[in-house]
């Protein structure tokens, strides 16, 4: 463990940060500001997580391009009665298309995962 104090040089840094870093603090103050949301993507068998409650935060994920987290979502949320016949479209989707060398966007494939929820 680093027991070394803070003595402010981390703001001499601040302009050194990575673009993966500043995603990383702009997740950190999303969950900060929607921590109601957080802890419904991340507790399996939350009772207010729902079909519509999915599709809510998944647009929600996707307006914030926090793409890694829609799959954290659908991963913790995996068991979920609802969430069946979700997945087993996806893959008879998913299958053919990869056949047929079809790749959607990021955001068709959005709207086709929403479109699911309905």
């Amino acid at each position: 463990m680093n027991n070394k104090k803070f003595n402010g040089k981390e703001s001499e840094n601040k302009g050194n940060l990575t673009k993966r870093d500043k995603q990383t603090i702009r997740f950190l103050k999303w969950i900060r500001q929607y921590s109601g949301w957080w802890y419904l993507i991340c507790t399996p068998g939350e009772g207010h997580m729902n079909m519509d409650m999915m599709k809510i935060l998944i647009g929600r994920l996707a307006k914030e391009q926090f793409y890694e987290i829609i799959f954290v979502l659908m991963t913790v949320h995996r068991n979920a009665d609802f969430m069946d016949s979700v997945f087993k479209y996806m893959l008879l989707e998913m299958i053919p298309a990869g056949w047929k060398g079809e790749v959607n966007s990021k955001k068709q494939f959005i709207q086709n995962l929403s479109h699911l929820l309905t």
